[in-house]
């Protein structure tokens, strides 16, 4: 398992575990960022969010909250 805020460009992996308290759970599940889905990192600068591709849509995580999302290399 790996942070998300880890992964680099054009990793494909998918979400195992969202960390935190469960206002920032249900944040990042009504985005579209749940358990089980595949995401791919499109870009991860040192200092600028982490923008994925999830779902059909390109969703940009800071990454404090990048930091609590949990994944699995595919």
């Amino acid at each position: 398992m790996e942070k998300l805020s880890a992964l680099k460009e054009k990793t494909k992996a998918k979400v195992i575990e969202i960390l935190g308290d469960t206002h920032f759970q249900s944040r990042i599940i009504s985005i579209g960022i749940t358990v089980g889905s595949e995401i791919e990192v499109i870009q991860n600068y040192k200092k600028q969010p982490v923008l994925i591709y999830c779902r059909n849509t390109a969703i940009a995580v800071n990454k404090k909250e990048a930091d609590k999302i949990m994944m699995e290399i595919l």
